[in-house]
């Protein structure tokens, strides 16, 4: 692998769609190149913000393609495996790598998964897929999928398992799972995913960010993280306080409107012509786009800086 997963900031960026609802490749290819720029630890496509939920397994193999010739080597290129029972997941990542992911992010399995799993059932299904394809993978504790404790410690224990991502949205758990993290065997990565708060995960001990909010302002969230690992914490508040307004706005309530909120941000900076999201999405409410119109205007966000690829 040529770069450790367990740290830094992973970006997962937003996929573009036209206005009849297909794929824009040839925005997501400038686009994708742009969020490179950036010089995240890796991209990851086929996630929740890229929302693989509406894609079909051929867009998805499609999508990883697509990226991997746009990119390059340049960055380290994962690929989420969303599926809803073991064999899926299983036939799915091989073709995955195939298409040229470099790793793997395992979402968990819905609705088996929903609640608290077990540890055993957790652990069972990433090792069936660490089995199929021997690649670096992160595990990947959602809102809805509460990972028991032990389960990190027992996902430690599985070689492909380089970290997971915590997005719980939830302090407490967060806490957990690094004070667990840092008590196992081997200790893999804990990569804060919860948006509304990422600075300050990454200063109660996170190793670094698997996070859609990188989907804009790549290269100054890899900055934050950076500063925030030297110990910089004034320095990284400065970023911090200029753009977590914005995370703020398109990661509230109701959540799963984050990505066309995140979208409307992107087509405010100019770096995509439309906010469309597949059906059954909803495009953007007019409370949304005031808001987020506002928080541009009082945190100055059209400055360079705050594009993908920074200045």
């Amino acid at each position: 692998m040529k770069q450790d997963l367990a740290t830094g900031v992973i970006a997962a960026p937003i996929l573009p769609f036209k206005e009849d609802g297909a794929i824009d490749w040839n925005t997501l290819d400038r686009y994708i190149r742009e969020v490179a720029a950036g010089n995240p630890r890796a991209i990851a496509m086929n996630m929740a913000l890229s929302e693989v939920s509406s894609l079909d397994v051929p867009e998805q193999i499609e999508l990883i393609k697509r990226c991997k010739k746009s990119i390059g080597d340049s960055v380290t290129l994962l690929s989420g495996v969303n599926a809803t029972h073991t064999s899926a997941a299983v036939e799915l990542a091989p073709r995955l790598i195939d298409a040229g992911a470099d790793g793997l992010v395992l979402f968990p399995p819905v609705p088996v998964f929903i609640g608290t799993p077990t540890v055993a059932m957790a652990v069972d299904y990433h090792a069936a897929v660490a089995q199929a394809v021997d690649v670096p993978m992160l595990a990947f504790q959602t809102v809805s999928t509460k990972y028991p404790p032990g389960t990190i410690t027992a996902l430690s224990k599985i070689r492909n398992i380089v970290g997971i991502k915590d997005a719980s949205f939830d302090v407490e758990q967060t806490w957990e799972n690094i004070k667990e993290a840092q008590s196992a065997d081997r200790k893999i990565g804990i990569l804060t995913g919860s948006d509304t708060f990422i600075l300050e995960a990454m200063l109660m001990g996170c190793d670094g960010a698997l996070i859609g909010f990188a989907a804009t302002a790549t290269a100054e969230i890899v900055r934050m993280q950076k500063l925030a690992k030297q110990g910089k914490v004034t320095e990284a508040y400065e970023i911090w306080n200029r753009i977590g307004p914005l995370a703020q706005v398109c990661w509230r309530n109701p959540i799963r409107d984050y990505r066309v909120r995140t979208k409307y941000a992107l087509f405010k900076q100019g770096v995509i012509p439309s906010i469309k999201v597949r059906d059954p999405f909803p495009q953007i409410s007019s409370l949304d786009a005031a808001d987020i119109d506002k928080v541009f205007i009082e945190q100055n966000l059209m400055e360079a800086r705050f594009l993908p690829a920074g200045r």
